[in-house]
């Protein structure tokens, strides 16, 4: 996570934003551990399989 964000400040991107599944507390402790923070957002996404799953949006800066 370390070398991407760097990667991505040094293309000149400022914020990052990632979607995590809301009922996946270990992703969202990686999310949280990573320096992100939930944004406020969230989504209903189908991911091809009939069967909607909640997303949480994740931000921080770069």
């Amino acid at each position: 996570m370390t070398e991407t964000l760097r990667r991505l400040h040094d293309d000149g991107f400022t914020r990052v934003h990632l979607w995590t599944l809301r009922d996946t507390p270990r992703s969202r402790r990686f999310c949280t551990r990573s320096g992100f923070a939930e944004s406020g957002a969230e989504r209903t996404y189908d991911f091809g399989d009939g069967n909607a799953l909640d997303q949480i949006e994740y931000e921080r800066t770069c």
